[in-house]
């Protein structure tokens, strides 16, 4: 399985219907694809793409491999009262999927913290209600730099500042306050309207934020990879 991200790509090798490794293979070059797939075999590789790598990390697995893309023909295990399916990104509808393998016949708020922060609901019957997107930690820190004169590119900060005495900590303090306190109140909204439902915390921020939110909360830091595996696997059985 091949996540690509507007920032990384990442792989998931599955074995057994089991995740046995994943990682990092943004920079991979023909000869290290090659490398893998000969110490870990493969035969189909399903690409659910939001960034722009697609087509030259296509060009360097290896020839023998059937490659799949999630596209507006895949058939999906949930069902969606999103106004247009095709509007819902494919690593939305990835997670959507991994959650329905980690926690079937449950209602589940995903919160997919990357590059933006995105929410989706769905009830135990399988249909997404929808969600939310906003801007992820790094956007926050470079919109800030990027539309104004004076403010200096910064990235997440693992040590939140109490009190912002510089530029750099009152840009710290509060981009980190209002992305916790923005999912915090995003939790009790949905709470409000849904009910019960247990919440799944992913994405490259899911670690951080753990640490931060007080709430019981399930990270699952492979989500979307688990839900690609589950739409190959879905898609195979339904062209049988």
């Amino acid at each position: 399985m091949l996540d690509v991200g507007n920032t990384h790509i990442k792989y998931g090798y599955f074995e057994n219907d089991r995740l046995d490794k994943s990682g990092v293979c943004t920079l991979w070059t023909e000869a290290q694809w090659h490398t893998f797939h000969q110490q870990n075999p493969f035969e189909s590789v399903l690409v659910g793409a939001v960034g722009n790598a697609t087509k030259p990390l296509l060009a360097k697995i290896p020839k023998s491999c059937s490659i799949h893309i999630v596209d507006n023909t895949t058939n999906y295990p949930f069902t969606s009262v999103y106004d247009n399916m095709q509007d819902l990104g494919v690593d939305r509808k990835a997670a959507l999927a991994g959650a329905l393998k980690t926690h079937p016949n449950t209602s589940v708020l995903i919160i997919d913290a990357g590059s933006c922060i995105t929410y989706d609901y769905m009830n135990s019957n399988a249909m997404h209600l929808g969600g939310a997107i906003s801007p992820g930690r790094a956007m926050r820190y470079h919109a800030m730099h990027l539309f104004t004169n004076q403010l200096p590119h910064l990235t997440p900060t693992e040590k939140i500042p109490t009190i912002g005495t510089s530029t750099k900590s009152s840009m710290e303090l509060g981009v980190e306050l209002s992305v916790i306190a923005e999912i915090k109140e995003h939790i009790t909204a949905f709470a409000q309207e849904y009910g019960n439902f247990t919440i799944i915390l992913t994405g490259g921020d899911a670690k951080f934020l753990n640490k931060k939110i007080k709430n019981p909360i399930f990270a699952v830091a492979d989500l979307t990879l688990i839900g690609l595996y589950h739409l190959l696997m879905f898609n195979s059985f339904h062209e049988k």
